[in-house]
């Protein structure tokens, strides 16, 4: 098995690599894990971000099945989590079992850190055929499978029905384009200017929002290698360019506003009758002083439908003592019966498919459907290379440039590509 060196400058430089597992079964590290013995006895770390999951009842069903394994459970900020996991993967000291993003995911995987679930799938105990396929492709590393999808997020269009109506504009449908989108964003800012509202709240968001721009005009950040990007494409330029254009006629905030205030803050308060929201956001927006006015609705149509998706997952340490029992938790965090469980929390959409519902009876109040159909129907993976985190930093200063007008949109995308491609061929030469 081939070891790899951690490549200069990585995000996660503290990372090395853990060499070949003691085992040889599938198509990677401990890709021989046997989870058949329900009796096996094991103490085991569960280490998680904090979030509104209900893990304690996770665990609870998972005894059910497991009773002899002990899963203690860790909580460490997001800021915090993948910061903690880079010094306990230095020290060889990981958790038994852990969440994982996408932009981490290929790091570790292909570092050798993570247990293959090629055995699980083999022996029946796992079907990626239950996930979203976007899922299932996102903690995919060279065609086996390193972790179980718990959830995934779709993007919508939110928005303050009152202050729609304040300004006297028709409000969105499932129907609606980008033209519509800034038409509206456009008079809403002009009418209510006065009270400081704005018609949309846009900002520099990848996620959340321009990653689904650059796929609805028919573009791609990463081509499908993940050699180049692809951000100076003229489809991408457009995406660019059209928020640029909402910026600069006064439609959505400033570049320096929504990095000083974020547009979900700008919408939570009042100041922003429409804003582009993760699934995610349900539970702040219900809690919010906005909740009883507003709903959602699909994303505006460009040249094409687009969403972008993302989620969590569970994996297990390579090189655990446990990774038998650690395996047989992840498994179990992705079974119909976990993601139900999961899924009543109301913090995310399950990945399992079919178990969306818990989901969206959670708050009914708000139509939660829409993102699990745009999901299924239309939903491209979180772009991602072997060292995602390297070039996001990239994005991150770069992006906000064209966006408020320090560049223009081909010259910044220009150099933006050149400057992410030369850490693509960095990748691609470990």
């Amino acid at each position: 098995m081939k070891r790899r060196t951690v490549l200069a400058g990585m995000a996660l430089a503290g990372l090395t690599a853990a060499g070949c597992s003691n085992g040889g079964g599938g198509g990677g590290a401990g890709g021989d894990v046997d989870i058949s013995d329900t009796e096996m006895t094991a103490t085991i770390e569960f280490a998680v971000w904090e979030s509104d999951f209900d893990w304690a009842s996770v665990i609870d069903g998972f005894n059910e099945k497991y009773p002899n394994i002990t899963v203690q459970m860790t909580k460490s900020p997001f800021k915090d989590f993948f910061t903690r996991l880079q010094t306990q993967a230095s020290g060889d000291n990981l958790p038994d079992a852990f969440m994982m993003n996408g932009p981490n995911f290929q790091l570790y995987a292909s570092h050798e850190k993570l247990v293959s679930f090629e055995s699980a799938v083999d022996d029946g105990e796992l079907d990626f055929s239950n996930y979203p396929e976007a899922m299932e492709e996102l903690y995919t590393y060279e065609d086996v499978p390193y972790g179980i999808p718990t959830s995934y997020d779709s993007i919508g269009l939110w928005f303050n029905q009152e202050l729609f109506e304040k300004a006297g504009v028709d409000l969105p449908t499932d129907e609606w384009t980008w033209d519509d989108l800034h038409a509206a964003a456009k008079e809403i800012s002009e009418q209510l200017e006065g009270e400081g509202v704005y018609g949309f709240a846009g900002g520099a968001y990848n996620q959340e929002l321009f990653y689904n721009l650059i796929f609805q005009a028919g573009g791609e950040v990463l081509d499908e290698e993940a050699t180049e990007a692809g951000y100076s494409s003229p489809e991408s330029r457009s995406a660019l360019q059209f928020l640029r254009d909402m910026v600069e006629d006064g439609s959505s905030p400033t570049i320096q506003t929504t990095a000083d205030t974020s547009p979900d803050e700008l919408f939570k308060s009042g100041k922003a009758a429409m804003v582009y929201g993760g699934s995610f956001r349900v539970a702040g927006y219900a809690d919010s002083a906005v909740a009883d006015v507003i709903q959602v609705v699909r994303l505006p149509e460009g040249e094409q439908r687009g969403v972008v998706l993302h989620g969590g997952a569970v994996v297990a340490h390579a090189d655990g003592e446990n990774r038998d029992a650690a395996a047989a938790f992840a498994v179990y965090t992705g079974t119909q019966e976990g993601q139900q469980i999961i899924g009543e929390s109301g913090a995310s959409i399950p990945a399992y498919q079919g178990t969306e519902q818990e989901y969206i009876a959670a708050h009914p109040e708000y139509d939660l459907s829409i993102f699990p159909e745009s999901a299924e129907e239309y939903g491209f993976p979180y772009p991602v290379s072997a060292n995602t985190q390297a070039w996001l930093e990239i994005e991150s200063d770069m992006v906000p440039k064209i966006l408020a007008g320090d560049l223009g949109v081909d010259e910044g995308t220009e150099q933006l590509d050149e400057k992410i491609d030369a850490h693509l061929a960095e990748e691609a030469e470990q």
